[in-house]
């Protein structure tokens, strides 16, 4: 592996503090011996040779700039215990530092004790020194000539194994301020797995000895025998420390001198710490790599970009990231078909619960949100991954490797520590961002770059955070917070917020509206003697019967059977072509296979197996024999699931009109009901050239709820021109332009799961004073016809005929409403032709 320039210099920096500090030691070693020898006591600061060596480096500049004073170290028995410390950020590569650092001390034998925080940590290290194959191991081979010996706590080894292979023992210490720790504490305890290392038991004259070399031994009595200890093995062995990751060991004072003095009862011979933030009062500063050079390096992915939801709901939010994880699946795709360049963009999904009897109403969970991309987003169901205490859908996986499908990951806390990976571009948190720390601990998560190498795409070089219901400067200040937890300092200006192109824009009412409550209708569903809002999953689905789904008739359905050609293409003959061979596979016919793709638009697996078993017979019966359906059955199983979705469609406009008829379903506005409250201001995107919109008469619009009014808030000519003639009805009391969609503005509900989002919601007033409320999208003429304007204009038709029986009332008053479709300037004075004379607020 090619080591950055940083990392050089960092090895630079290690080499010639070992240099000095042995310079030092001899130096020290040279007067202790003569002090000793005329029995004069050594004075603590001549046998203190680690800060002399440390003070000779600061002089000549070869320390960190940002080191702080000198700190000592002392082990059980009062030596001095040498020890620096690396800064280097998260997707730096601390433990390649690491292991590159054993290198340079051409250890081939011995013991290092490699010391991590967390159980994740542990894992993750575990699993790469004991592949032959990665970087790290490979690094440890080369220093002891190939002969790594791994072990665990518990695994028992002898004085041969150390002296003889270069032992790696994987340490785990407890990561915050706990006064005991059982994993700690057992390494102190009397076992029989060392006893290569001990005298026997009635060695008296041995166990003297022994403790004449190490008086620091822990004994099971003040004058009792020697503790045959893992503890007592490495204050025999004074071991090399590595902690890795050590600032995820930091917490209160209480917890730093805890973890400073376990390792420092170790008899440690040379300390070498990697942190992200370390803390100058334990920390020997040797080298600080900052934010900078890693991004220079080409190891982490910047600028972050962040979308902030303030507002909205989670569906809106994740459908979002998912568009921008779309984007760079297509810009993953043209890198490898264009450079040979695997990538496979994640996403990683925070959510609020993960518990399998966590699942109820209000709370983000993450089946909750695995059925909404997989059902509603239409994310295969292979490719999105759990991750938990109690689910592990990741499990070994490898997620760099181009077999494994995973491009969503949905977690609470699991990965907050102790995993990265470079294919993880997209972040979105769906919990409560604003209220916790999850967002600064996760956002490390997206920063390695593929292969630590820039794809010269912008897309595919920077990462992506979306965040749910935060203010936008809430979230770039927690992501730059979290920026910094994880070493990445001086990147300020590489946290970017994102709100559409450019800018977000505070809109607030105009002064005759301001501080005036207002309210539109929603679409409700009688709940008992209550009314909520009305629900898809729970109000819709279970009143369709399913028995009523038609058979699919097969007529015209034909799918040519697989063919396997073959070319032989020579450099100078004429290419070879090879006669078309069927594949000769099992073609057995599963119902099961077929109902399992009816899942997300059939909710009951009876019926689905029904229609299939239908589909089977009409297709048999037609004279398709089975290994031809077989070769075909994707197309069989698509044109199937196409066709329960229109059913399913069919029969849910039916239910939803059949519930308006019996006042099961309202449209309207009453004291007491759920409504949707217009709010007093609200943010838009904008890019960074906007511009203030003019009416037909070149004044600034007087009529729109919110202002200004920006030319750029509208999509197309249509709508712009549909809004200025809004404004000229001097009939309307306001108008305003729903802002973005799924970004909690105001919206419609009908027979299918999907919201409407109107262009435009007005309220005028009628002849005779009567209140008017008018909801309006506004289509192209070249969008006439299709399956989403027809499906809205039937949901505008049905909901303007319900909102206009019986007695409405709008905020103070009764109402009546046109909602409808517009697709030309012709159509304007028809879709207003209800208003009448002019409103004074």
């Amino acid at each position: 592996m090619e080591l950055k320039d940083y990392q050089k210099k960092a090895l630079q920096a290690f080499d010639g503090w070992r240099e000095a500090l042995g310079k030092a030691a001899q130096e020290a070693r040279t007067v202790i011996d003569a002090l000793q020898a005329v029995n004069v006591d050594v004075p603590p600061e001549v046998a203190n040779y680690p800060q002399k060596a440390w003070n000779t480096l600061r002089e000549n500049g070869e320390v960190a700039e940002t080191a702080g004073p000198y700190v000592n170290r002392t082990d059980a028995a009062g030596r001095p215990i040498p020890h620096v410390c690396f800064k280097v950020p998260t997707g730096g590569g601390k433990t390649l530092l690491a292991a590159a650092s054993l290198e340079r001390l051409a250890m081939q034998t011995g013991l290092v004790l490699w010391i991590v925080p967390t159980r994740a940590i542990y894992q993750q290290t575990k699993r790469s020194l004991k592949d032959k194959g990665h970087p790290y191991r490979e690094l440890l081979d080369r220093a002891s000539g190939g002969r790594v010996k791994l072990l665990e706590k518990d695994d028992p080894f002898t004085a041969a194994d150390v002296a003889n292979y270069l032992c790696i023992m994987l340490l785990m210490l407890p990561a915050a301020n706990r006064l005991k720790d059982e994993d700690f504490l057992k390494i102190n305890r009397d076992t029989g797995n060392y006893p290569s290392f001990f005298p026997d038991g009635d060695d008296a004259l041995g166990e003297a000895k022994l403790l004449q070399a190490h008086p620091d031994l822990m004994r099971n009595a003040d004058d009792g025998p020697i503790r045959r200890s893992l503890m007592n093995v490495f204050r025999m062995l004074r071991p090399v420390v590595i902690l890795d990751e050590a600032h995820k060991a930091y917490g209160s004072a209480t917890a730093i001198d805890q973890f400073v003095g376990a390792v420092n009862r170790m008899d440690p011979s040379l300390v070498i710490e990697l942190s992200a933030t370390p803390s100058k009062a334990i920390s020997n500063l040797l080298m600080d790599v900052t934010g900078v050079e890693l991004h220079n390096e080409e190891m982490i992915k910047l600028p972050v970009q962040v979308t902030s939801d303030k507002g909205s709901d989670w569906q809106s939010t994740l459908s979002a990231a998912h568009d921008e994880l779309e984007r760079l699946a297509k810009e993953a795709e043209s890198l490898q078909h264009s450079e040979g360049r695997y990538i496979r963009p994640i996403g990683v999904v925070r959510v609020e619960r993960t518990g399998r009897d966590q699942r109820y109403e209000g709370i983000i969970h993450a089946e909750t949100v695995r059925d909404y991309l997989v059902q509603t987003l239409g994310v295969p169901s292979e490719t999105v991954a759990v991750k938990s205490a109690e689910r592990d859908d990741l499990g070994r996986e490898d997620l760099l490797s181009e077999l494994s499908q995973v491009r969503w990951i949905i977690t609470k806390a699991a990965l907050m520590e102790g995993w990265d990976c470079p294919f993880a571009y997209v972040l979105v948190m769906l919990d409560n961002t604003q209220a916790q720390r999850a967002l600064t601990q996760l956002v490390g998560r997206v920063m390695r770059q593929p292969h630590a190498r820039r794809t010269q795409r912008q897309a595919l070089d920077q990462s992506y955070v979306y965040c749910l219901n935060t203010d936008v400067q809430i979230a770039v200040k927690q992501v730059k917070d979290g920026l910094e937890a994880e070493g990445l300092d001086k990147l300020d200006d590489m946290v970017l917020s994102r709100s559409g192109e450019g800018q977000r824009v505070l809109l607030h009412r105009r002064e005759q509206f301001r501080g005036k409550d207002i309210f539109l209708p929603l679409v409700l569903h009688k709940d008992g003697d209550d009314w909520i809002e009305l629900d898809y999953q729970r109000h819709m689905l279970p009143a369709i019967d399913w028995s009523a789904i038609k058979d699919l008739d097969p007529q015209g359905l034909q799918h040519d059977p697989a063919k396997r050609q073959t070319v032989s293409v020579g450099l100078r003959d004429e290419d070879v072509w090879h006669p078309p061979v069927e594949l000769d596979i099992d073609r057995t016919l599963f119902v099961s296979w077929f109902a399992r793709r009816l899942s997300d638009v059939m909710q009951n697996p009876w019926e689905a197996a029904r229609l299939v078993q239908a589909m089977l017979a009409r297709l048999r019966a037609s004279g398709i024999p089975d290994d031809h359906i077989f070769d075909g059955r994707g197309y069989y199983a698509e044109s199937l699931r196409g066709h329960v979705k229109e059913e399913v469609e069919r029969l849910a406009k039916a239910v939803f009109q059949e519930k308006l008829r019996q006042r099961v379903i309202r449209f309207d506005l009453e004291a007491g009901q759920p409504k949707f409250e217009m709010k007093p201001t609200y943010e838009i995107p904008l890019p960074d050239n906007a511009s203030i919109m003019a009416g037909n008469d070149g004044q600034p619009l007087q009529l729109s709820l919110f202002t200004p009014v920006y030319t750029q808030h509208f999509d197309s000519n249509l709508e712009r021109n549909f809004a200025k003639y809004l404004d000229e009805q001097r009939a309307l009391h306001w108008w305003h332009r729903v802002a973005v969609r799924q970004r909690g503005d105001y919206y419609l509900r009908g027979w299918k799961q999907d919201r409407i989002w109107p262009d435009f919601v007005a309220l005028g007033s009628e002849h005779g004073g009567k209140l008017h409320l008018l909801v309006f999208e506004t289509k192209g003429e070249h969008l006439k016809g299709n399956a989403d304007t027809d499906y809205k204009e039937t949901v505008l038709e049905t909901l303007e005929s319900a909102f206009n029986v019986g007695k409405m009332t709008i905020n103070d008053g009764p109402a009546k409403g046109t909602f409808r479709l517009v697709f030309n300037e012709r159509e304007f004075p028809e879709a207003l032709a209800a208003l009448s004379g002019t409103y004074t607020p």
